[in-house]
């Protein structure tokens, strides 16, 4: 019997002008901060933007966005929840709550059929995945679902996270699926845009622009919980990577 929910996602995410992955095959490098962040710049500059987590077994969005978790609402299929800055987002962590999700192989690729399938998203200029570390189940079904995702991947100066993050550059340049740049998160100095060395010379390898540089902030956790986390330093790579993704044209 032929899965109907494929044609349903599709149907589901039509309101939606560009689908945004904020990826990295290395865990710890920050992609949840990066995604929220880059979300409330996207917000601050009038677009409409939601957010879906996909990081089964470690789902923070909701601790990110000081969002408290309830069961979604249920009317033909779920409806997101609502955070600051009224941002829409969904994470499995609404039905598992702080419950350990053990899940492998042909069950990650249900629990993400089942989401996507079930979610009822308002029309959209941007929503963005925070996708799971690492190069499997999820990825791969997000690549055969969502085949209109465009990428940005999140990088730290570490020679050791680079060199995976570069696995995941020459898959997604072998696949020729489209990449917005990289971020440099947690940069050694400070400075939007700057790009760390290292950063810099594997986006030059891999014709890629640095769409910002974030740096190591101790506090982030304080800032992240502010009124306002995007005022000050911590803001403005934010604004620069939200400018940059709203100036690509949307994909075809």
């Amino acid at each position: 019997m032929i899965d109907p929910r494929p044609e349903v996602i599709g149907r589901r995410l039509a309101p939606v002008r560009r689908i945004v992955a904020f990826s990295s095959a290395k865990g710890g490098v920050g992609k949840s901060v990066c995604s929220v962040l880059s979300a409330l710049a996207l917000r601050r500059a009038g677009r409409r933007v939601g957010l879906l987590d996909l990081d089964f077994q470690g789902a923070s969005l909701h601790l990110l966005l000081g969002a408290e978790l309830a069961f979604p609402e249920e009317k033909g299929g779920i409806r997101p929840l609502r955070a600051r800055e009224s941002l829409d987002f969904m994470s499995f962590a609404a039905f598992s709550r702080e419950s350990a999700v053990p899940l492998r192989g042909a069950e990650v690729t249900e629990a993400l059929l089942e989401m996507l399938a079930v979610t009822i998203w308002e029309p959209l200029d941007f929503l963005l995945l925070d996708m799971p570390p690492g190069i499997g189940d999820e990825l791969l079904d997000v690549l055969r679902l969502l085949p209109r995702t465009e990428f940005v991947v999140v990088a730290t100066p570490s020679a050791l996270a680079l060199q995976v993050v570069e696995r995941l550059l020459a898959l997604l340049e072998e696949l020729r699926l489209p990449v917005r740049g990289l971020i440099e998160n947690m940069a050694r100095t400070a400075g939007a845009g700057a790009g760390g060395a290292a950063v810099a010379a594997a986006a030059e390898r891999h014709r890629l622009p640095v769409l910002g540089s974030v740096p190591y902030l101790p506090e982030i956790e304080v800032l992240l919980a502010s009124p306002d986390p995007l005022a000050g330093e911590l803001g403005l790579p934010f604004h620069r990577i939200a400018d940059s993704l709203i100036s690509y044209s949307s994909p075809a």
